[in-house]
């Protein structure tokens, strides 16, 4: 049985991501190529700062949508809620993490939608993504009324 359901970040949630982390960021390697800041040296292990994480959604500040079939972890959608540094008063979001495995992909705009209601539930009121223009999420996104406002210019120093 397919569930999409919040679950609330832990470390023990974070193994189940890591795998599929690893993924996405193996699969966003091929359509970013030179477009990014670690081209050719992008072959490297993931090494989040679980405790980070864990201290934000302590702080109820993880929102975490999990694709599960039969229980088992088969895409997610992770994202941070922030008060604005530019406007005091607004309450936004931002999608840090998403990854669905290729053959539940179809339903990656449910995750997106149900990540969208949670979001509204902690009183959010705009959602960035960042996201690469040659990625899969992307057109997904501009589907769902999404515009590119700025774009991230990346440079290692």
């Amino acid at each position: 049985m397919i569930t999409i359901e919040a679950e609330q970040f832990s470390a023990e949630l974070a193994a189940e991501i890591l795998p599929l982390a690893q993924k996405s960021w193996e699969e966003s390697t091929v359509f970013k190529k030179e477009s990014c800041a670690y081209f050719g040296d992008r072959d490297f292990t993931l090494q989040p700062d679980i405790g980070r994480y864990v201290e934000l959604a302590e702080q109820d500040s993880v929102i975490l949508m999990a694709l599960r079939d039969e229980g088992v972890l088969r895409g997610y959608a992770l994202g941070l809620v922030y008060r604005s540094l530019h406007h005091k008063t607004i309450i936004g979001g931002i999608g840090d993490l998403i990854h669905v495995e290729l053959e539940y992909r179809p339903y990656t705009a449910v995750i997106v939608e149900k990540f969208e209601k949670e979001m509204k539930a902690r009183n959010v009121e705009i959602i960035g993504w960042p996201t690469h223009i040659n990625g899969p999420v992307y057109e997904l996104l501009k589907a769902r009324g999404y515009v590119g406002d700025d774009i991230v210019m990346e440079k290692r120093i």
